[in-house]
């Protein structure tokens, strides 16, 4: 049966599990008062790879979304993301339709219990409704709830406004900032870090 529990979706523009069995679940931001069902969390799976490289829309997302993979950006290159410790999900608006988002809970320092969220994005036709932040708020409940973490983060380019504001939503907070190096665009850039911690 369907975890039944609810997530209170924020209404913020975004760019951007089944565990035993069962889908976590939220309600629709957009159309929780028409009765549609709600959104819910489930195992990737590989046909969709192609359809998640579709919601890209230009080289700057590309960038952002991935800049360790070389572009342009391929289904091949979404598969290569799913390494050991890397848990990919899909968002999915009804039963038997295709997903409107993609992201991984991917393990950070087991020992610990971290975990980062990686490659968050949705369906850029469902943006500007909130189901960025009510995905990043599953992929919480996910980690916190089920995984027994004690620690989720992910880090974010400075100038992308629109993610920062779908993870504050989402009730992460700026932690600091890290360095890092893209040698996919010949690039070094200071990322901002985001993180929640158990309460």
């Amino acid at each position: 049966m369907p975890d039944a529990r609810a997530v209170r979706a924020p209404t913020v523009a975004c760019i951007v599990v089944v565990l035993r069995g069962q889908h976590r679940m939220a309600a629709d931001p957009v159309n929780r008062a028409a009765g549609t069902p709600p959104l819910r969390l489930t195992p990737f799976r590989a046909e969709w790879a192609g359809l998640v490289v579709s919601w890209v829309r230009d080289a700057q997302e590309a960038y952002w979304l991935a800049p360790k993979t070389p572009p342009p950006l391929t289904a091949t290159h979404v598969l290569r993301w799913h390494e050991p410790g890397h848990n990919p999900f899909a968002l999915l608006a009804a039963p038997g339709e295709p997903p409107v988002g993609y992201a991984e809970l991917n393990t950070l320092v087991r020992t610990r219990r971290q975990y980062w969220i990686g490659h968050l994005i949705v369906d850029p036709d469902r943006r500007g409704r909130g189901l960025g932040s009510t995905f990043t708020q599953l992929l919480l409940d996910e980690a916190f709830e089920e995984r027994g973490a004690q620690r989720v983060s992910l880090v974010v380019f400075p100038e992308n406004a629109a993610a920062s504001a779908c993870y504050r939503a989402a009730g992460l907070r700026e932690d600091g900032h890290e360095w890092h190096t893209f040698p996919a665009y010949g690039t070094r850039a200071c990322l901002v870090r985001w993180a929640r911690s158990r309460v």
